[in-house]
């Protein structure tokens, strides 16, 4: 029996195609972010965020501020990636190659893009640290939910991962035993 045609392809095909959507209208917003970042830079006042830190603009240095949205623009940027990854994934599951070598490369493109976002966040999370000590001279270090959101996230693509891989493997070899 062929893996491909299994009777929940079809529901597999048409799931993939609302989430498909769903991830193209969730990239249209995430483009929105380039605007977002440009009109940050020329905004005199108001605050941004470096890890838990709430930094007000007017106390920052052009060159720090420049920094801070780079790393925004940096976590944008991957955020797209992700994105991609699951669109890529999401596409050709609507064509019925779920056990594609395609497919599981686009699982592990957003894995591993998962995990350059979380070390990012990290380093947010260290420099809001660092900036917050430097002015208050405290320390107020939470990140659980992160890690939290993390672990789930890992947890789950490793999961789809190893089971696509298992699906390409047996899939495989039913075609040789035919």
């Amino acid at each position: 029996m062929d893996i491909q045609t299994h009777s929940r392809t079809r529901q597999i095909k048409q799931l993939s195609r609302y989430l498909f959507i769903a991830l193209t209208g969730l990239r249209y917003l995430l483009f929105l972010g380039w605007p977002a970042i440009v009109a940050i830079a020329f905004i005199p006042s108001g605050s941004l965020y470096l890890g838990e830190a709430l930094i007000p603009i007017e106390s920052i240095s052009l060159p720090f501020k420049g920094f801070i949205l780079v790393l925004y623009a940096v976590g944008l940027t991957i955020m797209l990636r992700i994105n991609h990854h699951f669109r890529q994934l999401m596409k050709h599951f609507m064509q019925g190659h779920i056990f594609d070598p395609d497919a599981i490369g686009s699982v592990r493109g957003a894995l591993h893009s998962g995990i350059v976002f979380f070390l990012l966040s990290w380093l947010y999370v260290l420099l809001g640290l660092i900036y917050d000590y430097s002015v208050n001279s405290r320390l107020d270090f939470s990140f659980t939910t992160e890690i939290v959101i993390a672990c789930i996230y890992f947890g789950l693509m490793y999961t789809l991962l190893w089971a696509l891989e298992i699906g390409a493997d047996l899939n495989e070899e039913s075609e040789m035993t035919i």
